[in-house]
């Protein structure tokens, strides 16, 4: 599946097999790669054909992806969308103006169109960007019902679940996406987190792990700390959010680093962590009342 979308969304003029791949770190790239092309970040997609490369230059099937996703980027050739709904590409166009009105009738436009999934899937975005989450899982649905391999549906279905707090709903579609793209670190951090939410520990841990396993970049380290703290282990948690500050300073990182201080019964730190996460917050009242408690117990023991 995710070879079938990087050719069909590179749009090439000839037909080419797709590559044998040596390794499965160049397996991964092409997934990252195609997972760009479907939402229509081209540029980000060549840097992983580009990394492919470093590691194989004499993939040559590889070569000319990037030689027809330069075409596509250069507005030389018809991209798939381009060819099989030009209602969507319209839409692009409309959104690149900034005309709102015009972008939603062209998307209306090609969901009675040819390959509907495609205007339903961008209809979809559409309404999550406008914050219409309801709206956005109805075009979801019906881009999956009108093709139900397309997997950056599912994807985009968990994320919209996610951000509306039905976290027990997330866990299908990711798994769903999982069989079309096993390798999808964002899907698995996203179904971690779900898990976490749900109070399914051990379950969240397994996927955190897997997603540090594919790409262990500073967010999901973050998660990973989360995790140890509500495991009660506030030492290693302390540990990864003080290492992740220069990453992730924010009010969120002082506050867990925090509460990590004040279950080790450290006050003094613990207070300076709340009021740097006070700082950074937005009149957040439970900051303000954990600052309160812990300089009430300080003040105590000094009295003592």
């Amino acid at each position: 599946m995710k070879k079938f979308l990087l050719s069909v969304i590179l749009g090439l003029v000839v037909c080419c097999n797709l590559p044998v791949f040596a390794s499965e770190i160049e397996e991964d790239y092409l997934d990252i790669a195609a997972n760009y092309c479907v939402v229509g970040d081209y540029e980000s997609a060549m840097v992983y054909l580009d990394k492919i490369l470093e590691i194989n230059p004499e993939n040559k099937q590889v070569a000319d992806l990037k030689k027809g996703l330069a075409h596509v980027i250069a507005k030389d050739k018809k991209s798939f969308v381009t060819s099989v709904n030009p209602h969507v590409k319209q839409a692009h166009e409309y959104k690149r103006v900034g005309d709102v009105k015009k972008e939603y009738q062209a998307l209306i436009a090609g969901t009675e169109s040819k390959n509907i999934y495609l205007a339903y899937y961008y209809l979809g975005n559409f309404h999550r960007d406008n914050n219409e989450y309801l709206k956005a899982l109805d075009s979801y649905n019906a881009a999956l019902s009108a093709k139900p391999d397309f997997a950056q549906a599912y994807l985009a279905s968990a994320l919209t679940l996610f951000d509306v707090k039905r976290y027990d709903a997330v866990i299908n579609p990711i798994d769903k996406y999982l069989t079309f793209n096993p390798n999808d670190d964002l899907a698995y951090a996203v179904k971690s987190r779900a898990e976490f939410e749900l109070g399914m520990l051990e379950e969240s841990k397994a996927d955190n792990d897997k997603a540090i396993e594919l790409n262990n970049c500073p967010e999901y380290q973050f998660d990973r700390a989360k995790l140890l703290y509500k495991a009660e282990d506030y030492k290693s948690a302390k540990e990864i959010f003080t290492e992740l500050l220069p990453d992730i300073q924010t009010s969120k990182t002082y506050e867990y680093m925090g509460l990590c201080d004040f279950a080790m019964k450290d006050y003094m730190s613990a207070l300076m962590n709340i009021d740097k996460a006070l700082i950074l917050s937005d009149d957040d009242e439970y900051l303000q009342d954990k600052y309160n408690e812990i300089k009430e117990i300080l003040e105590s023991s000094n009295n003592e």
